[in-house]
């Protein structure tokens, strides 16, 4: 495994993988005819010039195309891989070009229909592609916008706050997710808008040329007739047995690829030698397969351990930058590297980032909270801060009123010990419904208290849906449409600067604009 962190050993085991200068230019012409279809040829010029040079490495980032640009991590996996693409490139001397890699052959469209913005108030707003109106069990590259859209899209505006860039936010958004335009299409165009300014190309291997160059990684899956599911599952064992988590799933009997034509079909491996296709298991030999990949190569679809095989032949690769489970199933995926005779590149950890907009930042300055605070239990936190507003004297009077009470009680039961032994339990009933009493006045208090204070009880409950809604890290809910919208076009280029390290997660303050 090569160590992301170590650039001369990053760049000596990409350049032992064998890269024909004629591969290169097939690729280079594929992200040209892209970045025109995306809108991005101009600012595409400079990165594309430097890929063409032979000794030019690549580092990739890649996820499945979400709902208007999919949750902010993605955008923080393609500026990570910037990033590590300039300090390999400072580091070594050589050209290093980031690469957006579209997952459009990747098919759970439940996972990517949803997105989420916050409008202001305590819960993120969700949007969502009506499942029922797409084919089912397809590429999300085979999925085109309806008409749906539409509205979907006008929902959107009308959570954007009226500020000077919600027009140059729509825009481009209605014009990458118009209707007839195919679902990475779509992704592909509006991502290409925040990364293309910052050096980075956009890939969507669903493309016919890219699949029909990709021809000998299909080919050799098919020849290997399910060894790669067999190391992959014998690495998984490995990996349970010293204590950790097998991510991917595999019987040892499957093809890591698909054969895409009505329904995207799995194949499988019989006893007998031949391959099964699909649910109805159509028998199909292994030659009659290849053939029919080598006719229409663009049927051919890769799997979740093949598709870094692919990337990595189509691409000169140094490293990849993956989120927590895509590199905790490289342990898997590097099983697969010896088999198609490839050395595996780096990976790399995103990093990952919490936006701390203006408004919440006084909220947390005003009640003294740190911000990891809030990503526990919200009521804990609003009942802390709430104390602290409290007249000075309250939580003192009562802590030394109490200690007044168990005093005299103590007192009390001495007297009567004295007295009468056997009224002990009386006087320990009696003590315990003072300091039930005690705390029923507290607790009545502090509702008062908070009726008085609900708006700072809300400030609170809205800075936390805004760094960690319903709980979660905030890069995994909210799309990065409504921030661009209040802060403008320089923020992709502000993330980038204030992101930390690979593997880190740092808190970003955000100024200007928060409507």
């Amino acid at each position: 495994m090569v160590d992301f962190r170590d650039p001369a050993a990053v760049a000596a085991s990409a350049a032992a993988r064998d890269y024909p200068s004629d591969r290169r230019g097939r690729v280079a012409a594929i992200l040209r005819r892209q970045a025109e279809l995306l809108g991005v040829q101009s600012a595409s010029l400079e990165p594309l010039k430097r890929f063409e040079r032979p000794n030019c490495l690549v580092v990739v980032a890649g996820q499945q195309p979400g709902l208007f640009g999919g949750p902010l991590y993605t955008l923080y996996k393609a500026l990570t891989a910037i990033s590590v693409a300039r300090d390999l490139e400072k580091a070594t001397g050589r050209p290093v070009v980031p690469i957006f890699w579209v997952a459009s052959d990747d098919h759970d469209f439940e996972e990517v229909r949803r997105t989420w913005l916050i409008d202001g108030g305590s819960e993120p707003e969700g949007i969502e592609y009506p499942a029922d109106r797409v084919p089912q069990g397809v590429s999300l590259a085979r999925i085109r916008l309806g008409p749906e859209v539409g509205p979907l899209l006008d929902r959107v505006e009308s959570l954007l706050p009226a500020s000077e860039f919600r027009d140059r936010v729509m825009g481009p958004l209605r014009a990458a997710y118009a209707p007839g335009r195919t679902w990475t299409e779509a992704f592909a165009g509006f991502m290409a808008g925040f990364v293309a300014p910052l050096g980075a190309l956009v890939f969507d291997p669903s493309d016919p040329e890219a699949k029909a160059l990709s021809l000998p990684v299909f080919e050799r899956e098919v020849s290997l007739m399910g060894a790669s599911s067999r190391a992959a599952r014998e690495r998984g064992e490995e990996l349970t047995r010293r204590g950790y988590h097998a991510q991917i799933a595999r019987a040892g009997n499957e093809l890591n690829l698909f054969w895409h034509q009505e329904t995207r079909d799995a194949i499988r491996v019989a006893e007998d030698g031949t391959l099964r296709v699909g649910a109805q298991g159509r028998s199909v030999k292994p030659e009659a397969l290849i053939a029919a990949i080598r006719a229409r190569p663009e049927d051919a679809s890769p799997g979740v351990l093949l598709r870094p095989l692919m990337q990595d032949y189509l691409l000169p690769t140094a490293a990849y930058v993956g989120g927590p489970s895509e590199v905790a199933y490289w342990a898997q995926v590097y099983s697969l590297y010896p088999l198609f005779k490839m050395p595996p590149p780096a990976v790399a950890p995103r990093a990952g980032a919490t936006l701390l907009e203006p408004r919440a930042a006084k909220t947390l300055e005003r009640f003294g909270i740190e911000w990891t605070a809030l990503a526990g239990d919200v009521e804990t936190v609003v009942g802390s801060a709430i104390r602290s507003l409290l007249p000075h004297d309250f939580p003192e009077t009562f802590e030394r009123e109490r200690e007044t009470w168990q005093q005299s009680f103590e007192r009390l039961e001495e007297k009567v010990m004295k007295f009468d032994p056997s009224l002990k339990a009386a006087v320990a009933t009696a003590a315990r419904k003072v300091e039930h009493e005690g705390e029923g006045l507290e607790r009545k208090l502090m509702q008062v208290w908070k009726r008085r204070q609900e708006e700072s009880v809300q400030q609170i409950r809205r800075a936390r849906a805004h760094l960690f809604p319903e709980g979660k890290l905030q890069e995994r809910v909210y799309s990065p449409v409504g921030y661009a919208a209040r802060y403008g076009p320089e923020l992709t280029a502000q993330l980038a600067a204030a992101l930390g390290a690979p593997g880190s997660h740092v808190l970003v303050p955000l100024g200007g604009s928060d409507q």
